[in-house]
């Protein structure tokens, strides 16, 4: 049973902080609310809850924070006890993901470090940000029609670290990239293509 419409998130009261100039956004959802198990999908009620933030677009020039009590459920059909995803972020993720989609748009248009400034986050943040989407991509990739291929070696640092591009030369997709250059390079692409046939059983 999905969470009931219009009971969770429920935004309860706004904040404004004059001193960090943030905006905090305070939601919950109704007493008696019912839940999917995140296992089974068995209709569950909250078992306890854990109050969580979430760095959400800026309001005008200010910095706004989502918080939520988000609810564990104690599920009688598979007897686990898991927390509730929640609709607005990825799970474990400190950004929502509207967040996340300015995040990534910035950084395909500028450097990582200058996406970070911008947003006023510090960069390891943004890399694991630009990570989690980068590398969910790749490995939806089909890589079993791949006929001919493409191989590009840049410097990323005025000739002193490299990396090596594998791109499909008939449609021009990035399908593998590693650090370095050279014979073992190749060997990691390999093992990459081996991968992803065996993922969809193409072996």
């Amino acid at each position: 049973m999905p969470i009931a419409p219009n009971r969770w998130p429920k935004l309860m009261h706004v904040e404004f902080d004059d001193k960090e100039n943030t905006w905090h956004l305070f939601i919950d959802f109704e007493r008696g609310s019912t839940f999917a198990c995140p296992i089974c999908g068995a209709a569950c009620t909250a078992h306890d809850t854990e109050t969580k933030k979430w760095r959400h677009l800026d309001f005008w020039d200010w910095k706004t924070y989502m918080h939520a009590r988000v609810p564990r459920t104690d599920c009688h059909a598979c007897k686990k006890i898991t927390q509730v995803p929640v609709p607005w972020a990825r799970v474990k993720s400190h950004f929502t993901l509207q967040f996340d989609a300015w995040a990534m748009r910035l950084m395909a248009e500028m450097p990582v470090n200058a996406a970070a400034r911008e947003l006023r986050e510090h960069d390891t943040r943004m890399w694991r940000i630009f990570h989690h989407y980068v590398d969910k991509a790749m490995a939806e990739l089909d890589l079993t029609r791949v006929k001919r291929i493409a191989i590009d070696e840049t410097s990323s640092r005025r000739g002193h670290r490299y990396i090596t591009l594998f791109v499909d030369a008939d449609t021009m997709i990035v399908l593998f990239a590693t650090e370095g250059k050279g014979m073992d390079t190749l060997g990691r692409f390999k093992e990459r293509l081996a991968a992803n046939r065996r993922e969809r059983g193409a072996d």
